[in-house]
This record gives structure tokens, C-alpha cells and sequence, in this order.
């Protein structure tokens, strides 16, 4: 999660740079630094195919830093930082350096189309739904790094079994407003299926048969028939086309510490895109982790009484039932 503060179940690094410099490092990152992996990731940086920065970023405006810190650097941190995920090529725990307000998520699972949908967000978004600043992004060694805004606060997941039902009951309002937001976003100029930008989708069902072509996009006006189609669920193809999260779930939602939380971060928009309008409601009552802090129980009375106050529930017959049977098939 990219907090500053976690709950013990996360392994996200909290990174004190002068507690773990990287070598030859005083503690404060430089734009001397950029190695051979990846051009120097400065606010004059001109963009590659391997690097691009953001200058008008908070980061860049507010001079945090010459320069973000490279991959290498990035590696190098979380390496020291001593945590069993940090080797990990596909995703190691996620950076985090308070000192600059940065979070770094990395990983070969890391797409180019996350950061585009993040970017999209963020722009499309601001004032109404705390989605992370981006800041910039690189691609090394086979990983790609995503450069964005550190929010404070703990995931819901963490603090949802302590909280009371005035507490909840607030949270689910501000989130509703939320989706609502995303949700109401509108296609221009074309009707389609697909991750931001026309790219193809990123559903964690979808994406292992995309030798079927399942990823998409579909375009036009059948778009929704030929996903159907294709992925062989039982839905016509009369239904609106929504921006859609796609992985709505507790440890993706990050509320402020203390009595009266507020949601202050909405993380992780690998998996958004264009949907057919059903299918957030679908993907939030049927993914979610479980753990000490967040067990079957919670989380059973979160889908059931919480949930449909987020995000307004679909007929399981016609909707949810068969979304189920697809999702079931392609486990």
C-alpha cells in the first residue's frame, strides 16, 4: 500500500534516505546520479522510450529533489530495507520516502497502461476523488517504476474492524460520491471496451486468455456484444459502457489516521478501464483479501451491508450470476 504509515500485514519500505543511502549516497538524491539504465529523471529531462518525468508535477514545482531517484537507486533501497519481498522481479514491496512525499511502485507486472490510467484519473478527477500524483515514470531491467505522491493513512482494510457505524457509515458516503465521479465520466469520441487510451484491458480474468483476444479493445457501437461474445458471458449487449476501478476493494482505499476517518487516497487503477456498467459492482462483491485485521466475517459484512451503499447493487440474475460463472471459469 502506499502509506506512510501501514498496518503489520503490508510490507510497503518506509525509507529514511538518510538511514539508507544508497552507495556512494549522502542521502540526498542528485541529478549526477542517473545511470546507464535510464536517463537522468530531472524536470529538463527530455522524455524516451524508457523515462518520462512530469516538471509540472508538485514534486518537480515544489523542488523536493534535482531529480527522482533512478531504479537502480530504488532497488538499492529496498534491498537494504531487509524485506522478503524486495527481491522479488514481478512485484517487490513498494518504496516509500516520506522525506520527498514519494511512493515508488514497481515491478515487471507494472504496465506503461497503469501509469497512463492513473495519469488519466488524477487529471480528469482532481477535487473529487484523491487519486496519486504521478510524477513520472522509467522503465529498467525488465521492471517498470511508477513515480507517485505519498498519501498518508492507513487502508480501510486496517482500520475497518475498529471502526464504529457512524464511522462507516461516513466513509461509504464519501466513497459513493467517488464512484459516482468515475463512474459518470463520459467516452470521447468513441464507443469501446478497453484500458485507457484504447488499450487493451488489464482485468486479472481477462488478461490470461488473451491469446483469445479477449483483452480487447472492442470498438463501436457492438463493442459490449463482442466482449460478451468472446468471453462467453451470458449478457446481451444493450448495456452502457463506465469507467470502472476494477479493483474496489478495502486495502485499495486509504483513510486519514484518527477518529472520523476520511478517505484520502484511492489506489491501484492497474486493472480501470471501460466496462460494461455492471462490472464494478460484480469485481468489489467478489475480490478482496483477507487477513487478521480484515477476516471472512468483515469481510462477508462488508459486501453484504456496506458495499451496495458504495456502489448500487445489479440483479444477480441477469447481471451478477453470470459475470460469477465467467470469473469462476478463468481462475
Amino acid at each position: 500500500m502506499l502509506t506512510a504509515r501501514n498496518p503489520p500485514h503490508t510490507s510497503s519500505r518506509n525509507l529514511n534516505l538518510a538511514s539508507h543511502p544508497a552507495p556512494g549516497n549522502t542521502g540526498h538524491f542528485s541529478a549526477s546520479m542517473a545511470t546507464n539504465e535510464t536517463p537522468e529523471l530531472s524536470a529538463c529531462s527530455t522524455p524516451t522510450a524508457t523515462a518520462k518525468v512530469f516538471p509540472q508535477s508538485s514534486f518537480f514545482q515544489e523542488r523536493r529533489a534535482p531529480a527522482l531517484p533512478s531504479p537502480a537507486e530504488i532497488r538499492t533501497l529496498n534491498e537494504a530495507s531487509g524485506d522478503y519481498r524486495a527481491a522479488s522481479f514481478n512485484r517487490p514491496s513498494p518504496v516509500l520516502i516520506p522525506s520527498m512525499g514519494l511512493a515508488v511502485k514497481y515491478g515487471a507486472d507494472i504496465t506503461i497502461a497503469e501509469v497512463e490510467a492513473q495519469v488519466f484519473m488524477f487529471d480528469r478527477l482532481q477535487g473529487r476523488v484523491p487519486v496519486p500524483e504521478v510524477f513520472g515514470w522509467a522503465e529498467g531491467g525488465g521492471q517498470y517504476f511508477l513515480y507517485m505522491s505519498l498519501i498518508e493513512g492507513d487502508t480501510l482494510q486496517a482500520r475497518c474492524s475498529t471502526m464504529n457505524e457512524s464511522e462507516r457509515q461516513a466513509v461509504c458516503k464519501e466513497l459513493r460520491s467517488m464512484v459516482n465521479a468515475w463512474r459518470a465520466l463520459t467516452q470521447e469520441p468513441d464507443r469501446y471496451i478497453g484500458g485507457v487510451g484504447k488499450r487493451p484491458l488489464n482485468d486479472i480474468f481477462v488478461v490470461g486468455h488473451v491469446d483469445r483476444g479477449r483483452d480487447g479493445p472492442f470498438l463501436g457501437a457492438d463493442a459490449v456484444q463482442e466482449f460478451h461474445d468472446i468471453c462467453g458471458i451470458d449478457i446481451g449487449g444493450d448495456i452502457p459502457i463506465t469507467f470502472t476501478h476494477n479493483d474496489l476493494c478495502p486495502p485499495n482505499i486509504l483513510v486519514s489516521y484518527g477518529p472520523n476517518p476520511k478517505v484520502v487516497g484511492i489506489i491501484d487503477w492497474a486493472q480501470s478501464g471501460w466496462y460494461p456498467s455492471y462490472w464494478e459492482y460484480c469485481k468489489a462483491r467478489r475480490v478482496g483479501v483477507v487477513d487478521e485485521d480484515f477476516n471472512f466475517a468483515v469481510a462477508e459484512e462488508s459486501h453484504t451491508i456496506y458495499q451496495p451503499e458504495v456502489i448500487d447493487p445489479v440483479d444477480n440474475e441477469m447481471f451478477y450470476h453470470p459475470w460469477l460463472y465467467f470469473m469462476l471459469a478463468n481462475i
